[in-house]
């Protein structure tokens, strides 16, 4: 009976311990301030629209993904930020729900969604963000077939042209529009892609009309 009770506390051990260090979050930081902070990065997010909005990210996976993700959260407004890492250790595929560790869930339950940047990408490392976008939102979507790209434009008029894998044609070019804030520091314009399913979406090109000398933006998509 002893030798039961061993081998059973020593395999319930291994659960716990394994279920402990298998998806993980590391390198998280945070701020929220009166102070206004805005990064240069012109990309801040890219997510689904129908949803219902909780402080809870959720990431869409076209197809089977292993390894790391990078987040970063950034306000329209400018005063709350924050990045971090989450590593899948076994595969996962879909709509997937991930850990937010922050401490300022009241704070940010006063934003709207689309206030609220929400940017990630399937990559080992953070520093340099390289392409591999993946499409969040902020609770479950209920579809995936509208995207909002929250960029930061400078009041320029930005035209947005998504790519498909399954057609050599574009889809249906979009004007980016002022974003539908009273906050419009972090980020000012809202590109919204309709009739677009996500698993379809190869890239989107964002053609800064107004400016000939930059070039355009490209979103590769995981």
């Amino acid at each position: 009976m002893s030798l039961w009770l061993a081998f059973s506390a020593h395999l319930l051990g291994s659960i716990v311990s394994n279920t402990a260090n298998a998806n993980q979050v590391s390198e998280f930081s945070e701020s929220y301030s009166d102070t206004v902070k805005v990064s240069g990065q012109f990309l801040k997010g890219l997510q689904f629209t129908d949803v219902n909005f909780e402080i809870t990210p959720h990431i869409y996976f076209p197809r089977a993904y292993l390894g790391s993700v990078c987040v970063f959260v950034s306000s329209a407004d400018g005063r709350y930020k924050s990045q971090y890492q989450y590593t899948f250790t076994e595969h996962v595929e879909g709509v997937v729900p991930i850990e937010f560790p922050t401490k300022y869930t009241s704070e940010l339950n006063d934003f709207s969604a689309g206030e609220l940047g929400l940017l990630t990408s399937a990559q080992p490392d953070c520093a340099q963000l390289n392409g591999n976008y993946l499409i969040s939102a902020w609770g479950k979507p209920n579809s995936l077939n509208a995207i909002s790209i929250f960029v930061r434009s400078n009041a320029r008029r930005d035209i947005a042209t998504p790519l498909l894998k399954s057609d050599k044609q574009p889809g249906a070019a979009v004007k980016c529009q002022d974003l539908r804030s009273n906050y419009r520091v972090s980020y000012d314009k809202e590109c919204l892609i309709t009739d677009v399913m996500a698993e379809e979406l190869q890239r989107v090109i964002i053609k800064r009309r107004n400016l000939r000398a930059i070039p355009d933006e490209l979103i590769e998509f995981y």
